[in-house]
């Protein structure tokens, strides 16, 4: 979907964390597969490295925010307050909140 939605362009690399959903034994074929076809280079990042994992930064920065939040404060604000709760912290966050 991404590929034929035009996201992804000849070039471009996909960097994957080393998650057991994107290190399995078919990677190798999807490797070769987005090379040839689309001249994406696939990039698996080594295990346990978080740190070159921009992603991972972010969740942990909202989680370190998430329990700062009151629990009162998340009980008032009712079914959705995690959710409200994490779209301000996130919308508040800025690149060198995590980088």
């Amino acid at each position: 979907m991404a590929i034929m939605s035009g996201f992804f362009h000849c070039g471009d690399v996909l960097v994957l964390d080393n998650a057991t959903i994107h290190n399995g034994g078919e990677n190798s074929v999807l490797e070769d597969w987005l090379w040839d076809n689309f001249g994406i280079c696939l990039l698996l990042l080594p295990a346990r490295s978080p740190e070159l994992n921009p992603i991972e930064q972010v969740w942990k920065l909202l989680v370190q925010k998430m329990k700062k939040v009151p629990l009162n404060v998340m009980r008032e604000a009712g079914a959705d307050a995690s959710a409200q709760a994490a779209s301000v912290i996130l919308s508040s966050m800025t690149h060198c909140d995590v980088a």
